[in-house]
This record gives structure tokens, C-alpha cells and sequence, in this order.
């Protein structure tokens, strides 16, 4: 089978509800959610880990060095994932990695996944598991005094910084995350109220979502929103018990008098503001990839196609952009058009930078972030794009729709775009 033929699929997904900083996973580390994740991305795959062999296991995080042992990351999380199963001969022997497109590093994971498993031999690839973490309530503080050059074990003295803050900035261009969206903004002429606008709709839609997913826990399953998340039911480092179902961030309660009274944090236009902006968050995702022609020889299900993906460039300095060029650039390649796509993810990083894109492109609103984004939601930023291309997928399912596309912009002045197909 040639590339042109050959398909990759979706298998399973699954991600932990998102928790707000300092909240449901404060004292869980970013490993420990990894593990939750990779363990019910295994039990929805119904694979027989003792005859499917794991080929390799793609891991994403950005702050991985505010955690103790996070270079191993992607061997530990099968080690530990292998003792739940006690197994001892397959996820403990798949070579690991652990890879880094900051905002869109949950699209790489999938990216990775993809072209391994289209390689041709003697490198084919029949299964691949890829997950990403991040805990960004325990970034911390980091010493970047310099080794001395007399003495490998003792350092300069030099300030302390902070890890989270420092990866909002971006030095060599003089600009900040938010500042970016703001920038963007005004240029393609949002205005603060519709940046107000936005953000409750988001909370309103997130709300709304969360309502019906309680009917689902609650009515024997007659309801079928957000059933990507599952429930994590597990002990922090601190000993206490922790069963978490929603999404902690969403606010019952916000109006629009509330979101349009907050200061904005930078620029004349004051679009940026703590209501107009995502919420820093701690969560995982995770999902197990096939070649089609493997699972469709072992009789193994699949959620979806992934058709492609795409990663484009934009002026860092309007880094918000960066869907435009990669959603218009994946569907390109895929000669569909945008009318073609019946729902739509994109990552929310920003009211203001999410409108632009939505003006830009076109987006039908209706057709677009229906369940809520990361304004309501949060921006677990290494998950993010495996958190926000499994919601997709099963707001497709629910929805009886067949295409999705789901985007981010990314640091630095990228963007990044998946596109599935529901089988």
C-alpha cells in the first residue's frame, strides 16, 4: 500500500476535564494526569494490549522543567500506565519522545503520530499512542544563574524568574501574548464590546454544555455532550480524594456588565482584558492512532479519520493570525472548501484574537466552538490541541456531521490546524 492509499485513524481519544489554577489539580502532577489520560485512551480503544503492539508513544509538554523527572516523561507515563495493566512486554518497551510546538504541541503529538504511522518500511508503524500534559499551577520559579567556570557544582548568583511568564514573552520581537491579540485585533477592527460579547457567549455555550453533560452522568447516558472528557477519580500528592466530571473554569454567574467593567491589561483599544482572555489551566488529553488497513484487519473500531494537518507561519507580532494561513492551507490540500466543514475548533487564546480569525476566515459562528472554547474552558497549553480536536470529534458524533477542523495559533507567529472525518 502506497502513501496516497494508506489512512490514519483516530482510534480513541480522551482528556481530564480542564482545572483552573490553583483548582482540581493543584497538588496532581502533570504525569500523573498524563497517566489518567493514557489509561482511559486505552480502555475506550478496547485493544488487547498483550496482541497490539505499541509501536511508539509521543508525548507533549512545554513546561517540563518545573517538574521533577519530566525529561523521562514519555518512558514513565508507559512505565506506570504498564504496571495498572501489568504488562510487562509492550508499553514498556515503545520508544518515547517528547515533542514541543508550544500552543500547538496537541497537534503535533497528532502530527507525530500521523507520519509515523505513514511510513513506509522497514520504519511502519501500525499503533501509536500520543498524549499531552501540562499542570501550569506548578510552574515555579526558576534560578538562571550560569555554572561557574571553576566549579561545575556551584553557580552564579542571578535573578529569579518566572518559568510561566517567561514563555508569554517573546524577546526577540519585543512582544507579549496578550499584546499580540490586541495588536491583531485592532487591525482587522474588533471592538472591546464584541470582545465582551464573545467571552460570555463562551462561558454561556461552556455552561450550557456542562449542564447536559451532567444529564448524561445523571439520566443513564440519554445525553451525549462532552463525551471526550472523562471522569478522573484518583488521590493527589496531598492524600486527598479527587473526583472531578466538569470543567472548572466555566462561571455560572458572569454577565456582561461584570466582563465590560474589568480593566484592560494593555493598548488603547483595551481589548485584552482578565474576561477577554484564556484562563491558565491544568489538564491532559490522550489518544491511540492506527493505520486503517491494521485496524480494519484486527477488527478495531475507530472514532474518525485524521485527514491531515498543517502548520503555517504569520508576523509574530500578530502571532493571533495563525489559523488563518493553516486552516486556508489544510483545506488546500485536502481540496475541500470551507462550506465543506460542518463543525469547527478554534482555540480560543484570546476574544479579540479569536474574532479576527472568525472575520477573516468567515467562520460560521454557529458551526464554530458550539460547547464553549478556552475563554470559559481554559488553555492547558500543551494539550490544548488534543483537548479541543477531541471535543470536536464527538460533537461531530453527537451531532450525526461528518468533517471538523480544529486550530490554534502559536507562539512565536504560527498557526496549526487538523482536520478529521468521522467514519
Amino acid at each position: 500500500m502506497n502513501n496516497k492509499q494508506r489512512e490514519v485513524v483516530i482510534v480513541s481519544a480522551a482528556r481530564t476535564p480542564i482545572g483552573k489554577h490553583g483548582g482540581f489539580y493543584n497538588d496532581l502532577p502533570a504525569e500523573d494526569l498524563a497517566v489518567l489520560a493514557v489509561k482511559e485512551a486505552i480502555d475506550r480503544s478496547k485493544i488487547d494490549l498483550s496482541k497490539i503492539k505499541i509501536d511508539h508513544i509521543v508525548a507533549g509538554m512545554i513546561y517540563i522543567d518545573s517538574q521533577n523527572q519530566q525529561i523521562y516523561l514519555p518512558r514513565n507515563v508507559a512505565g506506570r500506565v504498564a504496571d495498572i495493566y501489568n504488562d510487562t512486554d509492550n508499553l514498556r518497551v515503545a520508544p518515547g519522545k517528547t515533542t514541543l510546538r508550544i500552543c500547538g504541541t496537541g497537534f503535533q503529538i497528532l502530527a507525530d503520530a500521523f507520519d509515523l504511522l505513514m511510513h513506509d518500511e522497514p520504519q511502519k508503524m501500525n499503533c501509536v499512542i500520543s498524549f499531552a500534559t501540562e499542570n501550569m499551577s506548578q510552574t515555579n520559579l526558576i534560578h538562571q544563574g550560569r555554572r561557574k567556570k571553576d566549579n561545575v557544582w556551584d553557580f552564579d548568583e542571578a535573578p529569579l524568574k518566572d518559568y510561566l511568564l517567561e514563555g508569554f514573552a517573546h524577546n526577540l520581537y519585543k512582544t507579549l501574548m496578550p499584546k499580540t491579540a490586541e495588536v491583531y485585533g485592532a487591525k482587522v477592527g474588533i471592538t472591546r464590546k464584541e470582545c465582551d460579547e464573545f467571552s460570555y457567549l463562551s462561558h454561556k455555550r461552556a455552561k450550557e454544555a456542562q449542564l447536559q453533560q451532567w444529564n448524561r452522568f445523571s439520566d443513564s447516558g440519554k445525553n451525549d455532550f462532552l463525551k471526550g472528557i472523562f471522569n478522573v477519580d484518583t488521590v493527589d500528592k496531598a492524600g486527598n480524594a479527587l473526583n472531578v466530571w466538569k470543567d472548572e473554569g466555566t462561571k455560572y454567574d458572569i454577565s456582561l456588565e461584570e466582563l465590560a467593567a474589568l480593566r484592560p491589561m494593555l493598548g488603547p483599544k483595551g481589548l485584552v482584558t482578565p474576561g477577554t482572555a484564556s484562563q491558565i489551566s491544568d489538564g491532559a488529553a490522550a489518544a491511540v492512532l492506527m493505520d486503517r488497513e491494521f485496524a480494519d484487519k484486527n477488527n478495531i473500531p475507530y472514532l474518525a479519520i485524521l485527514r491531515g494537518y498543517q502548520f503555517s507561519t504569520v508576523d509574530p507580532e500578530i502571532m493571533g493570525q495563525g489559523p488563518v494561513p493553516a486552516v486556508k492551507q489544510l483545506l488546500k490540500n485536502l481540496n475541500l472548501k470551507l462550506s465543506d466543514i460542518d463543525l469547527f475548533e478554534i482555540n480560543e487564546a484570546f476574544a479579540a484574537q479569536y474574532l479576527a480569525v472568525e472575520k477573516e476566515l468567515k467562520l460560521p459562528r454557529d458551526k464554530t466552538n458550539v460547547n464553549g472554547g478556552a475563554v470559559a474552558i481554559g488553555h492547558n497549553i500543551a494539550a490544548t490541541g488534543l483537548r479541543i480536536t477531541t471535543d470536536l470529534i464527538y460533537e461531530l458524533k453527537r451531532q450525526n456531521k461528518k468533517l471538523g477542523i480544529a486550530s490554534a495559533c502559536i507562539g512565536g507567529g504560527q498557526g496549526g490546524a487538523i482536520c478529521v472525518e468521522i467514519v
